[in-house]
């Protein structure tokens, strides 16, 4: 099985190779089949890529979507199609039009889903925006610069918590507060810090320091911070 390199200025089409390593300004048009795709440099790929890793350190724009085992974004990337990966890490910025889907979401950059995103379990130590269902069994959330945003959150265990550093704290007056915020979030054991919501909904409900939330459904348990804004509180 060949080899796609381009180290250059360089375009190819697409196909079925071993490994393709993009390090200049490469294009591939059409759809790619490999082991592994690493981006370095400036790439393009015009189709859908199936891998079984991937790798972007340098700037990729994919307009197709991508399945693969691993995907890791140390730089910045677009894609324009869904993501299916059984593990996703990005470290960087990534602009994901499409669906994510996956075993293990960690963010630990910039990332911006455009619609649902379905994984077992979701992690994020950076700013992210979920155009649709952000759904995992395991959600933990350490919200630092700015306002996250996801339309509805839903999982099993669901944690949001303040992330502390001591430049973020020093930089505390020049940026705007670390907050989530979601019109729904729904799960068995629901625990939140920095929350802007219209309702939760699960069994147990801990709302911590500096929440507004609309209304709070619980089945089981209720406990709230003495600054945290709840309009109204109903046990079902």
């Amino acid at each position: 099985m060949d080899n796609l390199t381009i180290n250059g200025f360089g375009s190819s089409s697409g196909g079925t190779f071993q490994s393709v390593e993009l390090n200049g300004k490469g294009t591939v048009n059409g759809d790619v089949d490999c082991k592994r795709l690493l981006c370095n440099g400036t790439g393009t790929v015009n189709g859908n890529v199936k891998a079984d890793t991937v790798k972007i350190s340098g700037h990729a724009k994919m307009n197709g979507g991508i399945t693969a085992s691993s995907v890791r974004i140390d730089g910045s990337a677009k894609v324009e199609g869904d993501v299916s990966a059984d593990k996703l890490k990005i470290s960087g910025y990534a602009g994901l039009s499409g669906h994510v889907k996956g075993d293990e979401l960690m963010i630990r950059g910039k990332a911006s889903i455009g619609k649902d995103c379905e994984v077992e379990h979701f992690s994020a130590e950076g700013y992210f925006t979920i155009g649709g269902l952000l759904n995992a069994e395991q959600i933990e959330i350490k919200v630092h610069g700015g306002e996250s945003k996801v339309k509805e959150i839903g999982g099993r265990r669901i944690s949001c918590t303040v992330h502390q550093s001591k430049l973020l704290s020093f930089l505390t007056p020049l940026i705007s507060p670390p907050r989530l915020s979601a019109e729904l979030i729904e799960g068995d054991h629901i625990e939140l810090a920095n929350t802007t919501a219209k309702i939760v909904r699960g069994n147990t409900v801990i709302i911590g320091e500096n929440c507004d939330i609309g209304l709070i459904e619980y089945k089981e348990d209720l406990k709230q911070s003495k600054t945290a804004k709840i309009e109204e509180s109903q046990k079902i």
